[in-house]
């Protein structure tokens, strides 16, 4: 069995992203590599271009996001056949182009999603398929610091904790599995399946490097990118994701619990 964090795939990310975002992403590459998607590929909330570079070698790929900054980054990687700056609520994609629309955790960012999806719906070839990365409504309550406090008997505490987590990730819309699934029938969408990924012991492990990632998110903030000295973080990618590794081996609870990776397909 493939471990659900390759070192292949920290050893691409650790070098440009924090170590408790690298761990997400991985997880996320995990399940992409296992899909099928049909060119052209719509990448909405591209970012960077780090994931589609990764994700999807020899493939016609669009980028679109809102943010100037990470659009001109996602120009620079080379990861995209073209990238627009605009609105997915509002953009002006061609009707009927793309084979294949993946959305990695960007859409429960959006205020209006249901304009979101029928802007990819259109975009969509009949047939097409839209692949996404969607938070779980609890995933917070699944890392180690709210299961204590719930365990103590301090439920109040824990869901005050999980509260502020979703507040400082931005989160517009959490949704169980059937609440997202909604979302895509209402823009017309068939859903095959709603499957739960990212482990406990992953996102427990996540949660034990999201304070000293803090120092990538005021980096971003200072020089617009999440680390500095890539070269040199590479040299350390193997001993950190050994750390990962251990860690989520005494963290051991495999159940995917974290995320959702939704499928949804545009009727033929």
């Amino acid at each position: 069995m493939t471990p659900e964090i390759s070192l292949r795939d920290f050893q691409s990310y650790y070098p440009y992203a924090p170590t408790a975002l690298a761990i997400k992403e991985c997880v996320r590459l995990h399940s992409m590599r296992q899909l099928s998607c049909e060119g052209p590929i719509l990448d909405v909330g591209c970012g960077d271009g780090l994931f589609a570079r990764l994700a999807f070698q020899d493939a016609e790929v669009w980028g679109i996001d809102i943010d100037g900054n990470e659009g001109r980054r996602a120009q620079a990687s080379r990861a995209y056949s073209q990238v627009m700056l605009a609105d997915i609520t509002r953009a002006r994609l061609p009707e009927g182009f793309f084979g294949s629309c993946v959305a990695n955790c960007s859409l429960e960012h959006i205020p209006d999603l249901g304009a979101a999806l029928r802007t990819i719906y259109k975009s969509l070839k009949p047939g097409g398929v839209l692949y996404t990365f969607l938070p779980n409504r609890d995933w917070a309550s699944y890392m180690a610091t709210p299961r204590a406090l719930a365990r103590l008997g301090l439920g109040t505490v824990s869901r005050t904790l999980c509260e502020a987590l979703d507040n400082q990730f931005r989160h517009e819309h959490l949704e169980d599995a059937e609440g997202w699934a909604r979302w895509f029938r209402d823009a017309g969408f068939d859903v095959p399946r709603v499957d739960p990924i990212g482990s406990t012991a992953s996102t427990v492990t996540f949660e034990l490097f999201l304070l000293p990632s803090l120092l990538g998110l005021v980096n971003k903030k200072l020089t617009g990118r999440w680390t500095l000295l890539p070269q040199l973080r590479m040299l350390e990618a193997v001993p950190v994701y050994a750390l990962v590794q251990m860690l989520m081996s005494l963290n051991g609870e495999g159940t995917p619990t974290a995320e959702f990776l939704l499928e949804a397909r545009k009727p033929l």
